[in-house]
């Protein structure tokens, strides 16, 4: 029996590639035809007959995805095996997009001349077998209309065709051994591409746009957002973990990528099951689930990295201050003197009887205690730091407050949770000590009516914190943001400086300051020191 004409269309929109897959299959007798695009390629359907499609996957109008569905579509052409040649990254989404639009392969470029021209082989057998089954079958019918004529030689054409559809049948039973071989193997590649989601550093998410909750989400997405289980997440709607001033912005997003494709990068503030905001780069990325519309979201977790990043601009910005101040400072010093020198020489001339000179003398007073205050914003020298232990220093701070405290009706309680024999640290003890006033005075400025002040040192993993807590008037989050800041103060008389110099000495120390305050409750301030003989000079440099 003569063998069957096959006819294979190679689809790609650039000649080279269709060159390259000529000169592979050119010598093997195959009757080759080239479509530059989908649309043409549907058109050769129209005329021929074909074994196999080789189909590109990213062409202009049409891609590979599309056409393939086309042709899966009509009933002529749905059964021809269809081969995907992409220079596409090879994941699970990708792969399963493919399968779902009629894929049985996938060939990545650049491809292996002796692996194509091997599948091919192989699903040229498949289809000679099938049109010598078609033949076979007609020629069964034919023969069937002529019983009567040839009833004498029956048993023996039956018996011969029995034997060659039994032969048919044991290569069909390989075939399809192969199949469930390559089924296999899909499915382990599935279960591979699944575990490399679950174990992603970055939190991976799958939300249906007809759902409210979220279809998927891995093992990092989930501790992100603070739960236990998955399905601590996925029984939740997509916005209970969006930030209300996020969600006409999330939904903008998700309606711009799927007209627009991907959306990369954009900063979300999302909110755990705690109630915690979090930070989170995010890129929402369009594709169809199961036939439906639906987001392929990627969150990172950047809430440390931007607490660092204000973190280094604020040590970055004092330091600079610091520098400016000490070279103002002793430039202004010079002329202060002087002109207090002459101002009390007039006093002193003219008298008590002109009321501009204790004015003068006032402001140049108020000059020079600024001044003062510029000068501690330059770094103390760090080869004078000695081991200064932080319950008898802080202890000395109370005794030193508690008169002042007494009068305002005001009680300060000092809670010591460490143990007295490690709780040194390097440092001024001078320096460290105005830290300390410079805390206790601005928190009894905010308890106009009296109160506790709570005073907690602990240590955590050879870290020393301690926390003044008042129960103050508190500071709102617009002003929370400034504080620190040169020259910012809400106080009357202030002049900003004081929490700034603070900052600066911290920072001197290797230590850091947060502030977390809500009006009308109080303020938290708690300042973090690194204990003597825990960490390496390159180490406290990182704290």
């Amino acid at each position: 029996m003569e063998k069957p004409i096959i006819n294979i269309l190679m689809v790609d929109d650039r000649p080279e590639n269709l060159q390259a897959l000529e000169a592979v299959l050119g010598s093997s007798g195959y009757q080759l035809t080239k479509a530059y695009s989908g649309e043409e390629a549907l058109k050769w359907l129209l005329k021929k007959e074909f074994a196999i499609i080789l189909l590109d996957v990213q062409m202009p109008g049409l891609d590979g995805f599309e056409t393939a569905k086309l042709i899966r579509a009509r009933k002529k052409s749905k059964e021809i095996p269809i081969i995907f040649i992409t220079a596409l990254t090879q994941t699970q989404d990708y792969a399963i997009s493919g399968y779902d639009a009629g894929a049985i392969d996938f060939l990545f470029k650049p491809f292996n001349p002796y692996i194509l021209k091997s599948k091919i082989e192989g699903f040229v057998k498949i289809y000679e077998t099938k049109w010598q089954l078609q033949m076979q079958n007609e020629l069964l019918q034919k023969q069937a209309k002529q019983l009567d004529e040839a009833h004498s030689r029956l048993e023996q054409l039956v018996e011969k065709r029995t034997q060659e559809l039994r032969h048919t049948n044991d290569s069909l039973q390989k075939e399809i051994v192969e199949k469930q071989r390559i089924l296999q193997l899909a499915q382990d590649n599935e279960a591979k591409y699944r575990h490399l989601v679950e174990d992603s550093p970055v939190a991976i998410i799958l939300h249906e746009l007809h759902k409210e909750n979220w279809t998927f989400i891995n093992e990092t997405g989930m501790k992100m957002l603070g739960g236990l289980h998955v399905q601590d997440i996925l029984s939740r709607t997509l916005y209970t973990f969006v930030h209300p001033d996020e969600h006409e912005v999330v939904k903008k997003r998700i309606q711009r990528a799927l007209h627009g494709g991907k959306v990369e990068d954009n900063e979300l503030k999302l909110v755990g099951l705690d109630g915690e905001i979090i930070l989170a780069a995010v890129t929402i990325i369009p594709f169809e689930y199961l036939g439906n519309p639906s987001v392929h979201i990627v969150a990172r977790d950047i809430t440390d990295m931007k607490k660092t990043e204000e973190y280094i601009s604020q040590s970055e910005k004092l330091s600079v201050v610091g520098e400016l101040a000490a070279g103002i400072a002793h430039e202004i010093r010079n002329p202060l003197t002087s002109l207090k020198g002459f101002t009390q020489l007039l006093d002193y001339k003219d008298g008590t009887d002109n009321p501009y000179i204790p004015i003068m003398l006032e402001e140049i007073d108020r000059i020079n205690t600024i001044v003062s205050e510029l000068l501690l914003l330059a770094k103390p020298n760090e080869g004078d730091f000695r081991k200064v232990k932080m319950t008898e220093l802080l202890q000395n701070v109370v005794i030193l407050m508690n008169a002042q405290a007494n009068l305002q009706n005001i009680e300060i309680k000092f809670h010591n949770l460490v143990d007295q024999e490690h709780d040194y640290i390097d440092g001024l003890e001078n320096k460290l000590k105005q830290i300390f006033i410079n805390l206790l005075k601005n928190a009894m400025e905010a308890m106009k009516t009296g109160g506790e002040i709570n005073i907690n040192m602990m240590i955590e993993e050879n870290l020393l914190r301690i926390q003044f807590c008042d129960q103050g008037c508190g500071i709102s989050e617009e002003h929370l943001a400034k504080i620190g800041q040169p020259f910012f103060t809400t106080k009357e008389k202030g002049t900003g400086l004081g929490l700034m110099v603070c900052k600066s000495i911290i920072d001197s120390h290797h230590g850091y300051m947060d502030i977390e305050s809500k009006v009308g409750v109080g303020t938290t301030i708690t300042l973090t020191f690194p204990l003597c003989d825990v960490y390496s000079e390159t180490e406290l440099e990182n704290v």
